[in-house]
């Protein structure tokens, strides 16, 4: 893998080998797992499975997510091990400079919350474990490969390293992330590789089924209400090559839903035959943000639009947070003038 090098805060980082980031395992005992915010299944379904790992080489590990822990019961109490994730509060028990800090499938270190961002330097050292092109290599050790289909890969390599057994438990983990950023499959970054790693998963005797009853067909009623009123308001542009919705806090307070029940809304506008730019704007009042999901079909390079507004991501699939006191219309207007350039 190419070295790659990056100055953070003044401090030069590199990117290592999945073997540095091994022998840092092997030679530290305690570990706090984290993930990102607005958490998917990529995310927890590698936080758990490294918690399984690190348990069965004999490590005390916990996982903590700044994260609502309504939001991960709601969206992920399907997993094996979910329960184990513990609320940011715990790290007041604790004393970080005791344990080494592992990041997954975050980009930089403020995804990971206030609380990490803002006290990752306390930690004993950091791992940063990711497949976003466009990761800061805030870690002390990182590890970085872009071309898998999500984190969940990675964690398949650390296991087969560690010559750990798969079994249902582990491979429902690590099956759930790869099935949730490779798009079921469908997106560029799968590769024979994600197949080949899949055909392992299953051969432990897990069900396609159940991950597509667990992860597609579990919506509310409320929730289809809310997409058939929120689609009667779609926008467009540029003859339908680039659509978009709004989604306000007073929508989203209309049906009783939670900004998390509304992630699969962006890829449902997907569907559209003619469209080759997508996203939704989200109003979220009580973080004092507005977020943007941008999507993109025949090669359209949305993460060039993100990282102009300081967002990231992938070619395909890319974030940007703005605060709100920009306003909706503004950041509305700021998208589709950019898309437009690229589209």
């Amino acid at each position: 893998m190419m070295e790659v090098r990056m100055r953070v805060k003044g401090v030069i980082r590199t990117q290592n080998t999945l073997d540095e980031v091994l022998n840092e395992i092997k030679f530290n005992d305690n570990f706090i797992i984290t993930f990102h915010m607005n958490p998917d299944y990529d995310a927890v379904g590698s936080a758990l499975a490294m918690f399984y790992i690190l348990r069965e080489i004999g490590k005390n590990a916990l996982v903590v997510s700044e994260e609502d822990n309504s939001v991960i019961k709601k969206n992920f109490s399907f997993l094996p091990l979910y329960e184990e994730i513990k609320e940011i509060s715990v790290l007041n028990e604790l004393n970080p400079g005791d344990y080494t800090l592992i990041s997954l499938d975050s980009g930089e270190e403020k995804r990971l919350g206030r609380t990490f961002s803002k006290d990752i330097g306390q930690f004993k050292k950091v791992i940063n474990i990711d497949h976003h092109y466009d990761n800061n290599l805030f870690g002390d050790v990182n590890y970085i490969d872009s071309e898998v289909s999500g984190t969940g890969e990675i964690i398949y390599r650390i296991v087969e390293l560690l010559n750990i057994e798969l079994n249902k438990e582990l491979a429902t983990l690590i099956y759930a992330s790869i099935v949730g950023d490779s798009g079921s499959f469908r997106f560029d970054s799968t590769k024979p590789s994600t197949h080949l790693i899949a055909a392992k998963l299953l051969e432990t005797g897990i069900k396609a089924s159940f991950f597509t009853k667990n992860m597609y067909q579990n919506k509310s009623i409320d929730f289809i209400k809310f997409e058939g009123e929120l689609f009667t308001n779609i926008k467009t542009a540029l003859d339908n090559k680039i659509v978009w919705v709004v989604i306000t806090n007073e929508i989203l307070n209309k049906y009783n839903l939670s900004d998390s029940d509304t992630e699969p809304v962006v890829e449902d506008i997907g569907r559209i035959k003619d469209c080759k730019v997508y996203f939704t704007i989200k109003e979220k009042i009580k973080r004092g943000l507005i977020t943007v999901a941008l999507r993109s079909k025949d090669d359209i390079d949305v993460s060039k639009v993100a990282q102009k507004f300081g967002g990231g991501g992938h070619k395909s699939a890319s974030g940007i947070s703005f605060d709100i006191s920009l306003g909706l219309e503004n950041v509305e207007k700021k998208i589709v003038e950019e898309l437009k350039e690229i589209v």
